[in-house]
């Protein structure tokens, strides 16, 4: 017995669709974007006016690259991983990685914002 089916070829609006989605899911990559230079200069900003970096990771590479570079190579390797994850995954589920990405790093952004506002300018 077998249960197998046959795919229709998509239609000429269902292609169409399909081309959409993917131009308006490129789109979303600004959000992590935005979210990578919020979190970046406001990390910087921070540590040079007193606050002190968490993160073990970042703690442990920025005696050998500084700070900048340290936080540019973490989030360019989180940004290709979540590039070459995008390209993996079917087209309906695309638009998790980029806010996935964007998520976290914006929070982190927020929070480092919200920690120099009470502190640095307090």
């Amino acid at each position: 017995m077998s249960h197998e089916t046959t795919r229709a070829e998509p239609t000429a609006q269902q292609r169409a669709e399909r081309s959409r989605i993917l131009r308006d899911d490129r789109r979303l990559w600004v959000v992590p974007l935005v979210a990578l230079v919020l979190d970046v200069l406001t990390t910087v900003y921070g540590l040079q006016h007193g606050l002190t970096e968490l993160n073990p990771v970042v703690l442990s590479l920025v005696p050998s690259l500084g700070i900048l570079w340290t936080l540019l190579l973490l989030k360019a390797f989180v940004l290709a991983v979540g590039i070459t994850m995008w390209r993996l995954l079917p087209l309906q589920h695309r638009a998790a990685v980029p806010l996935g990405v964007a998520v976290p790093w914006g929070i982190a952004g927020l929070l480092n914002a919200q920690l120099i506002l009470s502190t640095v300018f307090a």
